[in-house]
């Protein structure tokens, strides 16, 4: 198993934990202080490592990624045009960008569980069929 196979392998591993802590979230009627904040978190973690499975696929392709104060968004709309994503995938992974966004510059104190049970709410099968199809292409 080649070095990127590998990481996509592991990465993909670490991602469908923190899906089954969504899902366990999700399944809660209400959430504590600390639940909601964790959310948070563990949304933003899944955008991150689908972020590192797409930089390093890219780079594989030899494909730039531009620098600029858009370069997450950019990175995921290459990832589009390369067919490294769906369409589907790009409509979710791209509002996770955004909440992850806000969430960095933001404090989770101000999180709101309803905005993040929305939010949540698609992410475990988006997830699981991007990695199911990440790991078709890669023969994972």
């Amino acid at each position: 198993m080649s070095a990127e196979s590998e990481f996509f392998r592991l990465e993909s591993e670490h991602i469908l934990k923190t899906v089954s802590f969504i899902e366990d979230l999700l399944e809660k009627q209400e959430w504590s202080f600390y639940e909601t904040i964790a959310m948070g978190k563990l949304l933003q973690d899944i955008y991150m490592g689908v972020e590192n499975i797409v930089r390093c696929q890219l780079k594989r392709q030899q494909i730039p990624i531009p620098k600029t104060e858009d370069w997450h968004r950019q990175m995921l709309q290459l990832a589009l045009k390369e067919n490294l994503l769906s369409e589907l995938h790009w409509q979710g992974f791209k509002e996770l960008l955004s909440f992850r966004h806000a969430h960095i510059h933001g404090y989770g104190h101000m999180l709101k569980p309803d905005r993040l049970r929305e939010l949540a709410a698609p992410v475990p099968a988006l997830t699981r069929e991007y990695l199911s199809e990440l790991a078709s292409r890669e023969g994972l």
